[in-house]
């Protein structure tokens, strides 16, 4: 292939003409020859690869880091929900004494709530619960 027909590739590569292969081409071609007349176009040609190069690599680390952040985000809501299913647990500390029998817990709190507002109380939690779902 003569200079001529290197030359107008590298007219058309300028006027954004080209085709991936011509620019493949043209690189290939650019990266051998010691001609003058196609330094501009070396110049130009070799920015753009290393542009290109510097590009890709900031979007792999970046993936990278998306890819960290999603995996400690997971983790961080997996020990979080299993340390909270955990807390199913009844307890009551009352003059000074811990307690976590259901059954002397919830008597103690019926006992206060009894003291606070007498006899009397109306429905129950359960009832009221029933009547607001229902």
């Amino acid at each position: 292939m003569t200079n001529d027909y290197w030359k107008s590739l590298v007219e058309k590569y300028f006027e954004a003409e080209t085709t991936p292969e011509e620019e493949e081409r043209l690189r290939g071609f650019l990266a051998v020859t010691e001609d003058p007349a196609f330094d501009e176009a070396k110049a130009v040609m070799g920015y753009f690869s290393v542009r290109i190069g510097q590009r890709a690599v900031h979007r792999t680390t970046y993936g990278l880091w998306r890819i960290v952040a999603a995996a400690a985000a997971l983790i961080l809501v997996a020990v979080l929900g299993w340390r909270l299913t955990d807390r199913n647990t009844c307890m009551m500390v009352a003059y000074g004494e811990k307690t976590t029998d259901k059954t002397i817990v919830m008597s103690d709190v019926h006992d206060i709530l009894t003291d606070l507002f007498g006899e009397d109380q109306g429905p129950d939690v359960a009832g009221q619960l029933t009547d607001l779902f229902n």
